[in-house]
């Protein structure tokens, strides 16, 4: 009878402490050790980006039913990819490549998977440990914002590009850097959207100390788009609200390394990455994450 009751409990919307913070439970086809690492949205679906598995999925906001899967052909390539940031721009997916360090498109029409150059900055260095975790763009602005988690003096970076494009050929001009500095090394930016109804940019903020301590922090810092990247200099975010005790709370439900963060004008999307030990797509593992909080 517990069985059973909890089946039917796993099914439907977990609200946690606050009533505008919801864990959603996407299909079991997610208990796998997918990794998603990236998430962005439109008007009716989220993408969702396997980190290890070059893929991306595709689910519906109404229901979270999984409805279309990307496989991403990087042959042409000659090297994998490590999606750790995902972002819509007109018919294209726009990728954060932390293994190599470079950004990638996506056409949704014609499936093409290029490397697209970034004029004026060699993000080849952001690789590693700490390298590049997150990306968006600005569509009113035409500007690209792509993040650096975490560098050796334990600042985030945040990374402007103008985004140009020459007979459909993206191509990205750089601008400028912000710098956020942490308080120690247990602190990193993990994830990147943008708030068009706030004017901001929403920054998924982490803190691990140890596996399920309640010393671990999740938060969301917030960023005014019209009071920084006017030249390359240290930013002050303000902290918007604070996941740490509903994460906590579902630990043993989800995955807490949370990683992926997507606004649209009503609500907050937040999933997380179940990686444990191999790299084995197939792998089944802990339920990965999808919060949503009612945007303020």
């Amino acid at each position: 009878m517990k069985k059973i009751i909890l089946f039917f409990v796993l099914q439907i919307t977990f609200v946690i402490h606050a009533q505008h913070i919801q864990f959603l439970d996407l299909p079991s086809f997610f208990d796998r050790e997918f990794e998603i690492s990236g998430l962005t949205g439109n008007r009716d679906n989220l993408f969702l980006a396997a980190e290890r598995c070059e893929k991306i999925f595709v689910v519906k906001k109404e229901d979270m039913t999984h409805v279309e899967t990307i496989h991403l052909n990087t042959e042409k390539l000659k090297s994998p990819i490590e999606i750790e940031g995902l972002t819509l721009y007109k018919n294209f997916l726009l990728i954060a490549d932390e293994k190599k360090g470079r950004v990638l498109s996506y056409n949704l029409t014609t499936h093409q998977l290029k490397v697209l150059p970034t004029n004026g900055k060699d993000l080849s260095s952001l690789t590693g440990k700490y390298g590049m975790e997150g990306i968006v763009v600005n569509e009113k602005s035409g500007i690209l914002y792509v993040l650096r988690e975490k560098n050796e003096k334990n600042q985030s970076e945040i990374h402007r590009f103008a985004i140009s494009e020459i007979d459909g050929l993206i191509e990205l001009n750089y601008l400028n850097h912000t710098i956020i500095q942490h308080e120690n090394s247990d602190w990193r930016y993990a994830g990147l959207s943008i708030d068009y109804i706030n004017n901001r940019l929403l920054c998924l903020k982490s803190c691990y100390v140890e596996d399920w301590s309640a010393l671990n922090k999740r938060e969301i810092d917030y960023i005014k788009l019209d009071a920084c990247f006017k030249s390359t200099q240290f930013t002050y975010p303000n902290t918007l609200l604070s996941l740490s005790k509903d994460v906590l709370f579902m630990k043993k439900t989800y995955a807490t390394n949370i990683e992926g963060i997507y606004c649209d004008s009503s609500h907050i999307y937040i999933t997380s990455d179940n990686g444990e030990g191999e790299k084995d797509c197939s792998q089944i593992s802990s339920k990965t994450a999808m919060i949503r909080i009612e945007l303020k």
